[in-house]
């Protein structure tokens, strides 16, 4: 199985759906990566970079190759598979009010967008990205990772446009970032968490507890483990470079992101007035494919893709976080749900780590009948 070619076109799309995924509201609209690494300050925040990335790196290397290895009938099951039954149980729920917390938080960033750049309502920004989320689920799983896979490039591009286009701000100021990277420390934001280096892990393991099923199930969509994991770690490779790309940004824009609930929108809006005119629009489209991931992640946990139960199950999931993604400020959001996950995904982590490196028989999982011929014939 190892040894198949590698079909380019497909790492691609799945190293896209990665991206796509991955740059949600919280971090597209750069508050994510301003309260997990920026507010540390430029040598701490991008050190904290590499070691988030290299983290997520390696759950992606892992899970990736599993899904394509186990093909579970549900992605949820690989919990069973590294926890064992009763932990197992209890992170695959964990993980499903996590990842609708965090679609709920991402609905709340596409009507801070629309408040900030159009002068239109919180609600309504709100409601329309999650019908267009829930248009596209109900097309079916492959469909969405098509979808998502050919937008994930284009956020990429875009963050990579309005962060580069800060940076000739250095070349009038060449202290700049040096300046601005001790004053953001005490600049006022929401912090993750006190220490700059417990940032970058906490944020690496909640990336595990959020990305775990997207993971399983864009593995299991490739045909070897080696298409799989190339794929995966692409899409981490890219995600690490826009990263420092947006800490370098906020830093230099210190002054111009204080007060915005979007702090990407608010450097494009300075550097680059024209780009912005096209970044609010790709920011939007950037948390559409995001929600609709989320949304297709937490669906499967109910029902099989393209049934009836699927649909309507995704259809009241909908109207639930249309009502609760206009309750609180996004900031606040953030602040609150994402550094409490992180900290619910460190034993997850453990025991990651010891089944793959320490005792690869711990907690036996017996496989369906249907999961042992999708592995046969994927192999």
């Amino acid at each position: 199985m190892e040894s198949r070619t590698v079909n380019l076109k497909k790492v691609i799309l799945v190293a896209g759906a990665f991206c796509a995924f991955w740059i949600g509201s919280g971090f597209a609209t750069g508050q994510e990566i301003l309260q997990f690494l920026a507010v540390n300050g430029a040598v701490e925040g991008i050190i904290g970079a590499v070691i988030y990335s290299i983290m997520i790196g390696f759950f992606v290397y892992t899970l990736y190759g599993l899904g394509q290895k186990m093909q579970f009938d549900n992605p949820y099951d690989f919990f069973e598979y590294y926890c064992g039954k009763h932990i197992g149980k209890f992170y695959a729920w964990f993980s499903v009010i996590l990842n609708y917390g965090i679609y709920v938080v991402m609905l709340a960033g596409a009507g801070a967008i629309f408040e900030q750049y159009y002068g239109v309502s919180v609600t309504i920004g709100t409601y329309c990205v999650a019908l267009l989320a829930l248009a596209t689920v109900l097309l079916g799983v492959q469909k969405l990772l098509d979808i998502v896979g050919a937008i994930g490039p284009l956020k990429i591009i875009f963050l990579l446009i309005i962060c580069m286009a800060a940076l000739p701000l250095l070349f009038k100021q060449p202290d700049l970032l040096a300046v601005n990277g001790e004053l953001i420390k005490t600049a006022g934001f929401p912090k993750a968490s006190g220490n700059w280096i417990w940032s970058a892990i906490l944020w690496a393991f909640l990336g595990l507890m959020f990305g775990t099923t997207f993971f399983v199930i864009s593995g299991s969509s490739c045909s070897s483990t080696k298409e799989a994991r190339i794929a995966g770690l692409t899409g981490v490779g890219a995600v690490f470079i826009a990263i420092v790309l947006v800490i370098v940004a906020e830093i230099l824009c210190l002054d111009v992101i204080k007060g915005q609930q979007v702090p990407t929108l608010a450097v494009a809006k300075h550097v680059a007035p024209y780009i912005a005119m096209i970044f609010a629009p790709v920011l939007l489209v950037c948390i559409y494919s995001a929600v609709a991931s989320l949304l297709m992640v937490v669906t499967r946990k109910f029902a099989t893709d393209k049934t009836l139960r699927y649909n309507l199950v995704a259809i009241i999931l909908t109207a639930v976080g249309m009502f609760f993604g206009t309750l609180l400020p996004f900031d606040q959001l953030v602040n609150i749900l994402y550094p409490l996950s992180g900290y619910f995904a460190i034993l997850l982590g453990i025991l990651i780590v010891y089944k793959e490196f320490i005792n690869k028989n711990a907690f036996p999982y017996e496989k369906s009948a249907s999961e042992q011929e999708g592995q046969k014939h994927e192999e």
